[in-house]
């Protein structure tokens, strides 16, 4: 009697399947992925505006009067690391990655005395749980301010331009945080003192 030799192996459909399987295990992880960056990436542009907003605070105390485009580098006294965006430089489809800082008269006409910091931020969940909640209820910036109303942007710093020995001013059409931060702005550089 002939004895019949099975062949090891795998069929060409059983292959398809456990390819098919790992592609599609492997799309969900890329994701998952991606999503974990842009979380870490928005964590890190809180902390960032925290540290900022605690050097323009300290300035503040010595200076009485929030620093603007002439003074900014004062901040740098209690801010060592002067943070920049993780996407600095890269901007989405309505604002820009970057750090603004704007400050302001108050509504009796002293200067410099209202402050805002702004974040951009890119993972959904930052954007509908930090940015959207906020008081302007601007839908991608996190605002941290101090009594700066929608008619006050008058002079927004980028903080990546100032790293970089310049003072960009975002000079958008209307007078909102998120037209003033919008990619379209034309910038008006002035160099660092």
């Amino acid at each position: 009697m002939k004895l019949q030799r099975t062949k090891l192996g795998f069929t060409l459909i059983e292959l398809l399947v456990v390819i098919t399987i790992i592609g599609i295990l492997a799309t969900g992880a890329t994701s998952v992925y991606t999503s974990q960056i842009q979380k870490a990436r928005d964590s890190t542009r809180i902390t960032d505006i925290k540290a900022v907003q605690s050097g323009v605070e300290q300035e503040y105390q010595d200076a009485w009067e929030y620093p603007d485009a002439t003074t900014f580098s004062n901040v740098e006294a209690y801010v060592p690391k002067m943070p920049q965006d993780p996407k600095s430089g890269n901007a989405s489809a309505n604002s820009v990655f970057d750090y603004l800082y704007n400050v302001s008269d108050d509504s009796n006409s002293i200067p410099a005395q209202e402050y805002e910091v702004s974040t951009h931020f890119e993972q959904s969940g930052s954007i509908s749980w930090k940015a959207a909640t906020d008081w302007w209820n601007d839908p991608v910036r996190l605002e941290i301010w101090i009594n700066v109303t929608d008619t006050d942007h008058n002079t927004v710093v980028s903080l990546a331009a100032w790293l970089a020995a310049t003072v960009v001013l975002y000079d958008c059409v209307n007078a909102t945080w998120t037209e003033w931060a919008c990619a379209a702005a034309s910038p008006m550089v002035i160099k660092n003192p």
